[in-house]
């Protein structure tokens, strides 16, 4: 069976692609260093395979300031994915799988409320709508926020590379309110091995696919300071407002795929220490 990765050479995309390459035929797509390196002067799916069983769409933009990112935001998450649903049944696809975002629960009151969160909600509407006009088969799986040894992560999570840095060190910490606030941080690796097992078990629908508690950022440092042997060093600004925020958990995806994340958030920070 062949599966088609858009968004090949993303940080999701390298860690899922071991996964899968032993039992499918993998192809990749993107900007560079694909399989199929996309001309932007042509038609995004006049450039695809004709026969592809199942795709796997991690290519996502981020922008979330200027004119322009906002524009292009709209146009990669929500018209390209849209485009792409349209040729689906052209390529005889059995299976779509989209990696939205648990941001797509974001109400405007959110402190994390963006073009990026907007968009996100905006393609899944479209994906369903038209899948289900089709009689496509597919999962929308929302991660919580991803982390990893893995540089790409860095300009997505800015505040907490920057606690690791810093604690890493020995250099105080200036955080927020009581905790620092929190993230619900899902490794990379446990979220491979979920998307993983949605695809070579079938499994349909949308899910959240987050961690079961959100990790607070004193936590956070608190384990980096504990891990490299530095004495904690932590100042509180407690008339400022925790930044962040926690999600609910969910266990539908986990209990349909018997596969529950498994990388706590100290072990994770170990990993991107190099500490064993």
């Amino acid at each position: 069976m062949k599966i088609l990765i858009t968004g090949g050479n993303s940080s999701v995309s390298r860690y899922l692609i071991p996964l899968l390459s032993e039992d499918y035929e993998i192809i990749t797509v993107g900007r560079r260093d694909c399989d199929i390196n996309l001309d932007p002067n042509r038609p995004f799916t006049e450039q695809l395979p004709d026969q592809i069983d199942i795709v796997i769409h991690t290519a996502a933009a981020f922008g979330r300031q200027t004119d322009e990112e906002i524009y292009e935001t709209q146009k990669f998450n929500v018209l390209d994915t849209m485009e792409l649903c349209f040729h689906l049944k052209k390529m005889n696809v059995k299976h779509y799988v989209y990696i939205s975002s648990i941001f797509a629960h974001l109400e405007e009151g959110s402190p994390l409320y963006s073009i990026y969160s907007i968009s996100k909600r905006h393609s899944e509407e479209i994906i369903q709508y038209c899948l289900k006009r089709d009689e496509i088969p597919y999962t929308i799986l929302r991660p919580s926020q991803l982390y990893g040894n893995d540089p790409s992560f860095i300009p997505h999570h800015p505040f907490l590379y920057q606690i690791i840095e810093k604690a890493s060190k020995g250099e105080k910490i200036t955080l927020f309110g009581n905790h620092g606030g929190s993230a619900n941080y899902l490794h990379i690796k446990d979220f491979a091995e979920t998307i993983s097992r949605v695809v070579k078990k079938g499994v349909y629908g949308v899910y959240d696919s987050i961690t079961r508690t959100p990790n607070t950022y004193l936590e956070i440092a608190t384990n980096v300071y504990e891990l490299t042997n530095n004495p904690v060093n932590i100042e509180f600004l407690r008339d400022r407002k925790e930044s962040g925020q926690g999600f609910p958990f969910d266990d539908t995806i986990y209990k349909k795929l018997d596969f529950f994340p498994k990388m706590s958030i100290k072990d994770g920070l170990s990993e991107i220490l190099n500490i064993t």
